[in-house]
């Protein structure tokens, strides 16, 4: 008995950790002040962008005019470059996006262009909402955990000979480990290992 509630915890340890999809909408810290997502880490990935700069908490008047995102969201010009790194590898990653355009960006003209850490690279769509100011699109990765993707931006002339400046990204949503679950069990095991052991002294 005494042996068992020793080796409970160790055994546990073992075993695989626990995971689970979150996603981030970027309202996290509010929308005041705008925070540079540069060199930002939160809830387990790393940010980078440039050149330029580009806004965690941006907004760019989505109400009424986009359907996927919402205000606050990722914000920046096209011209820059978005990097993401994942402390653990996830085998899930999905986001919305927005580009300032009228035009539907698609294989002749790719919205955006996702670089994966393992050396794939996928290309995003948008198409404009009726209505809206704002083409918008969804990318959803599922395969071998990654660590990272590097994320660029159509910036140019669309069709409409309107440029393409600005760019909005929502809903980032990857797979994280959730050691607190973990965590919690070994405690709880730890704990009725020194109950018993306590019984079996007294």
């Amino acid at each position: 008995m005494k042996k068992l509630s020793v080796l409970s915890p160790l055994l546990l340890l073992m075993l695989p950790v626990c995971s689970f999809a979150g996603t981030l909408h970027f309202d996290e810290f509010g929308t005041s002040p705008l925070l540079s997502v540069d060199g930002m880490h939160v809830f387990g990935v790393t940010f980078h962008f440039s050149p330029g700069s580009a806004d965690y908490n941006g907004q760019i008047g989505t109400s009424g005019t986009a359907v996927l995102v919402s205000d606050p969201l990722l914000t920046g010009p096209t011209t820059g470059t978005l990097t993401l790194a994942f402390d653990d590898p996830t085998p899930l990653l999905q986001f919305d996006l927005v580009l300032l355009s009228l035009d539907t960006l698609s294989d002749t003209l790719p919205a955006y262009t996702v670089a994966l850490s393992s050396g794939q690279v996928l290309n995003g769509s948008t198409t404009p909402q009726p209505g809206g100011v704002y083409s918008e699109g969804t990318f959803l990765y599922t395969g071998a955990p990654v660590t990272g993707a590097t994320i660029t931006f159509f910036n140019g002339v669309d069709s409409f000979n309107g440029e393409v400046t600005a760019f909005g990204l929502d809903n980032l949503t990857y797979q994280t480990p959730e050691p607190a679950t973990q965590m919690l069990f070994v405690g709880g095991l730890l704990a009725l290992g020194v109950i018993g052991r306590r019984k079996i002294l007294g």
